[in-house]
């Protein structure tokens, strides 16, 4: 075989293995853990940035049994509830000792995990277990795959192109008469 010819097909093995790594790790899963001690009269928050199409999900219980409430915030909610402005979220579990949730973000934006203690417990100290886990798609990541698979595609093409030379077949040398001797 050509050198050229598997110099292009070891490139585009390389390269359709850069991309396969690509597309199985542009989703990234991280879980964190946090014990929040809601003081009376405050709430909790913990902010993190996603982007679209990103999945926040989790669950929460208080140690002791009282109510709390969960929302989940967009900046603009957030800054809202700051100033004293209207009291807006995209997703709630209200008056309850514990709670499952899954939200799919809609836009890139930072969201606020809000907890808040339960109706009738403003004098009362909540501890909160909270678990939660973000699932991140990396476009980059998925975009880099792609170019990577093009790239291959490319070299294979190359690779198939290439023609081995045909040698020429010489015709038998001629026999050489030794000059007569004197």
């Amino acid at each position: 075989m050509d050198p050229r010819r598997t110099r292009y097909l070891v490139g585009a093995g390389i390269l359709l293995g850069v991309a396969a790594f690509n597309f199985l790790t542009y989703t990234s899963t991280t879980t964190l853990q946090s014990t929040l001690a809601i003081q009376p009269g405050l709430a909790e928050d913990i902010s993190t940035t996603r982007s679209s199409g990103d999945s926040i999900s989790g669950d929460f219980h208080e140690t002791s049994g009282m109510l709390v409430s969960f929302f989940i915030l967009n900046s603009a909610q957030f800054a809202s509830h700051q100033v004293g402005g209207s009291f807006n979220y995209l997703y709630s579990l209200q008056d309850t000792p514990s709670g499952s949730f899954s939200y799919t973000t809609q836009t890139q934006d930072t969201y606020y995990l809000f907890f808040d203690h339960g109706t009738g417990l403003s004098n009362t100290g909540e501890t909160v277990y909270f678990q939660r886990t973000y699932l991140t798609h990396s476009l980059y990541r998925l975009q880099l795959g792609l170019v990577f698979i093009a790239i291959a595609g490319v070299d294979l093409v190359f690779a198939l192109r290439i023609r081995t030379p045909e040698t020429p077949e010489l015709p038998p040398p001629v026999p050489t008469v030794a000059p007569p001797s004197p």
